[in-house]
């Protein structure tokens, strides 16, 4: 049987996946030791030798084959670099024979029929164990977390508890990302570009593989709009309960940014014991891990909340809506005990940017203490508009 994956101007390949399969693969993609792609076609046979086609193709390429947009016979006679590699594998054993053939020169009846597809299933290249590999052919930011849980039972974990750990992961790379990208709110396009999903879930337990959207453009410093908010997300976790380094880090950052990482962390203190972080990116010289122990979660949520602290549980109040000031970000509401003043968050500045002076709003509001870097002392009590209704055209 001829050895398809030792040619001599290749070196040896490595199968992604199979396609067709006749005592051996008969089409398939490959990749080499750099990582180039190949799909690989068995066409013609006779008494001395077998020939096969080995065409090169990009990721992109390789994805609209497998989605059906390209047919076989165009993924071979229309070839991106104009080329196919053309090896013929003698029975004799003897060194196959190759010869670099221009694609649109290749006979019809070594071609696959036009108009057959692959047909498949998936529209992408398969997941593979190997998050770099990911990262690469699908041009995407790779985020592999391992949660070891306290629990003696380590095969069940509640669903709303896994909805909480990872939604407030995602409220911690939004909050990030519009720091990192100089936006005063969640626009629906950003946090598309920073929208996590889950790709997968590793032979552990709980290992989890999140992947951003596909990466479309790059900032000036080469970073995508994910890999920025990732990276900054585990410069956070490597800092631990080291203070000083949590408030330089914190310090340019939004005020959600605190806030939303302490929740992050509330949501795996006393459930998880351990917590591994694997970023890959698709970017060169991008990417990091970390882990972070039960001790360290701890440690570092006593830490933020003594710098800023984390306070009493949101409260609704009921009143009329005396003061927007969007510029700063400060709201003011009177009630009939009280007037309230304080900060718009990030997240519903949105909404209030649409709302009427002097109409009744009923308001969900938090209070939140500053403490001061070199005293410790408490200097500043301030409250956070978390959320804004309209109480029905109500004035007064």
């Amino acid at each position: 049987m001829a050895d398809i994956l030792n040619i001599p101007k290749l070196g040896r390949l490595e199968i992604v996946e199979i396609y067709d399969y006749y005592d051996q693969p008969v089409l398939f993609s490959c990749k080499d030791t750099v990582g180039d792609l190949y799909l690989v076609v068995a066409v013609d046979e006779n008494d001395q030798y077998e020939t096969w086609l080995y065409a090169k193709v990009s990721v992109g390429r390789l994805n609209l084959i497998q989605s059906d947009r390209i047919d076989l016979h165009d993924a071979f006679a229309n070839t991106e670099d104009g080329s196919v590699l053309q090896v013929k594998f003698p029975y004799d054993e003897t060194l196959p024979l190759t010869e670099l053939v221009k694609s649109n020169q290749i006979p019809e009846d070594m071609l696959p029929d036009p108009g057959e597809f692959l047909d498949i299933e998936s529209n992408t290249l398969p997941v593979v164990s190997n998050p770099e590999e990911i990262a690469k052919s699908k041009n995407q930011e790779i985020l592999d977390i391992s949660l070891s849980f306290a629990e003696d039972s380590k095969t069940e974990v509640p669903i709303s508890l896994l909805s909480k750990i990872f939604g407030r992961l995602q409220n911690v790379i939004n909050t990030i990302g519009m720091t990192t990208y100089k936006s005063d709110r969640i626009t629906k396009e950003l946090k598309l570009k920073l929208q996590m999903s889950l790709l997968g879930v590793g032979a552990g337990s709980f290992n989890m593989r999140f992947a951003s959207t596909e990466i479309d453009q790059l900032d000036l410093s080469g970073y995508s709009n994910c890999g920025k908010a990732i990276e900054v997300f585990l410069k956070l976790l490597k800092a631990g309960n080291n203070e000083k380094q949590l408030k330089e880090f914190l310090k340019p950052l939004k005020s959600g940014v605190a806030k939303n990482y302490t929740d992050f962390l509330k949501s795996l203190n006393g459930s998880v014991m351990n917590t591994k972080f694997k970023w890959v990116s698709p970017i060169p010289n991008k990417g990091g891990t970390v882990d972070l122990s039960s001790n360290q979660m701890q440690e570092t949520i006593e830490v933020l909340e003594k710098h800023h602290e984390v306070n009493p549980p949101p409260f609704p109040i009921t009143g009329k809506l005396t003061g927007i000031f969007l510029s700063s970000k400060r709201f003011e509401i009177e009630t009939t005990d009280e007037t309230y003043t304080g900060k718009i968050t990030d997240e519903v500045i949105e909404s209030v940017s649409t709302a009427t002076l002097s109409q009744i709003y009923t308001a969900e509001i938090q209070e939140v203490t500053e403490r001061s870097e070199t005293t410790n002392e408490i200097t500043k009590t301030q409250y956070l508009l978390l959320s804004l209704n309209n109480n029905k055209g109500e004035t007064q």
